[in-house]
């Protein structure tokens, strides 16, 4: 039975729970926008785990994330990390050719809905499905789904609320209102 791990850690804004199938980190989940009680890291995990990798066995290890953890806290520290953690995206087509290109904004950047859809050939009007791919991006912060903006570098969006994605933006050298 193949296996994934996962382990918890803690941020600025929470706890985020990553999970990996030995070398790529499949699923990264932000912290509740509420104190939810119990955290629902572990089960959003599970549902994951059923949905796309159904038979894997999960088993929590601490040693399989130091890298990980070193771009966390690179990243949480305004410091462009200095290593790239490989990545296995699962979604449909157009979500992962739309993370692909969320995958390669650079620190201190900037995309916006508009630009990814134009970057994908689609009318400027797809940005609205660009936004649910980027909604539903199974790994922020590694695919830096809180660098894409909206028109006139608007703040929106961000499942992990918009006071932790102007926080990483300002934490990059960003400064939007």
């Amino acid at each position: 039975m193949e296996r994934l791990y996962f382990t918890s850690f803690e941020s600025p804004y929470g706890r985020l729970w990553v999970m990996r199938n030995g070398e790529r980190v499949v699923r990264l989940t932000l912290p509740p926008l509420s104190r939810q009680r119990p955290d629902p890291g572990p089960s959003i995990l599970a549902d994951f785990r059923d949905r796309y990798l159904p038979g894997h066995q999960m088993m929590e290890s601490e040693n399989q994330f130091r890298d990980v953890n070193r771009w966390l806290k690179s990243l949480f520290g305004g410091d462009p990390p200095e290593e790239d953690i490989p990545v296995d995206l699962y979604g449909t087509d157009f979500q992962r050719a739309v993370w692909e290109i969320v995958h390669k904004i650079p620190f201190g950047n900037t995309l916006t809905y508009g630009t990814i859809s134009t970057r994908l050939r689609k009318r400027s009007n797809a940005a609205r499905a660009v936004g649910a791919a980027v909604g539903a991006n199974p790994i922020p912060l590694i695919v830096p789904c809180h660098r894409v903006v909206g028109e006139r570098d608007k703040l929106v969006g961000f499942g992990g609320g918009l006071k932790m994605k102007q926080g990483l933006l300002r934490g990059e050298g960003i400064l939007l209102l």
